[in-house]
């Protein structure tokens, strides 16, 4: 078991932006191609104002998937498939399918987002929002770990992403 840390103050309420206290700690599970399992030690934190309950996630974890952040990436730019020796079993190829679903289920709302926080919280201006540039296409060609970068920007903002469609 890891213990997760985290890495500098703890970030506001994502929901009302007030301060965000201690409350206990639960046990994560974190799956590897291939089937191994790590569990994570995580935080969860309570709201001041609201009262709203959150998970500090590391990077390394999906929201709504037990799977490793570097598993899922792979999987949606074709690198890890169900062809490939190291995960012919695990990850299977339905989960495979249903997280390239997710994926294409919610570019929209990734871009949409990713949008929002370069015109609300980083001031870019409003050329961001009319650009016929993707951004998220920008972030998935420039970083190896986007889907990471995307995550954190998404959730630390308040946003949230379906955890799946039927």
């Amino acid at each position: 078991m890891f213990l997760v840390e985290s890495n500098g103050k703890t970030p506001g309420c994502p929901l009302c932006g007030s301060e965000l206290k201690y409350r206990d700690s639960r046990i994560r599970i974190c799956r590897q191609e291939g089937g191994q399992s790590e569990y994570l030690l995580i935080r969860r934190l309570r709201c001041s104002e609201c009262h709203s309950y959150h998970n500090e996630l590391p990077d390394v974890v999906v929201p709504h998937k037990h799977y490793a952040s570097e598993v899922v990436c792979g999987v949606i730019d074709g690198i890890v498939s169900e062809y490939d020796t190291d995960s012919e079993d695990f990850p299977c190829a339905s989960t495979m399918q249903r997280w390239l679903r997710w994926f294409l289920m919610n570019r929209s709302n990734m871009e949409g987002f990713l949008r929002n926080t370069g015109y609300s919280t980083l001031g870019l201006g409003e050329g961001i929002l009319f650009s016929d540039l993707s951004l998220l296409e920008a972030i998935r060609n420039k970083y190896q770990n986007w889907l990471e970068r995307i995550l954190r920007i998404i959730y630390n903002s308040g946003g949230f992403l379906p955890a799946f469609y039927q």
